[in-house]
């Protein structure tokens, strides 16, 4: 169990523990995926996407910590603020931009409903095949591509 020293202040996280979390996600992510628990793979190689975003926004702002301002679950609204919407847009990039809108509309279901209360059984194992190589394939995925800007 971790001491309560060893937790951040309210709303503060340190840029580099976000990568640290992305990587250990991204890693659980395959593990999950492997035993067959498609949906927490699924969920957990989003939320890695979503770290490094934050980690993207905390070296654009200059921040050593994110603040509570961006404790959102929106991958549209992470990328735009940090500073890499424009990058990703271009047409060197057009197969990692296109991951990343696959990625962006699966964590956001339906309107603002999310895939944490999607039915598990709705990820089949293609899906999250599909969903894990938009995040990790090692030239196009998304989580690959923002690890070499942040």
């Amino acid at each position: 169990m971790m001491a309560a020293q060893n937790l951040p202040k309210k709303g503060l996280i340190h840029e580099s523990v976000l990568r640290k979390i992305a990587d250990a996600r991204l890693r659980e992510a395959m593990h999950l995926r492997s035993g067959g628990y498609y949906s927490g793979a699924v969920y957990l190689a989003g939320y890695a996407v979503e770290c490094l975003l934050k980690a993207a926004i905390c070296r654009v702002l200059g921040w050593e910590q994110l603040r509570s301002t961006f404790a959102v679950h929106d991958l549209e609204g992470l990328l735009l603020h940090s500073g890499l919407q424009r990058r990703i847009e271009e047409p060197d990039n057009e197969t990692v931009f296109r991951n990343f809108k696959r990625i962006s509309e699966v964590w956001i279901v339906v309107g603002t409903q999310s895939i944490r209360y999607t039915d598990p059984a709705s990820i089949t194992e293609r899906g999250a095949r599909e969903f894990l190589d938009q995040v990790m394939d090692p030239t196009t995925g998304v989580a690959t591509w923002l690890r070499t800007r942040i």
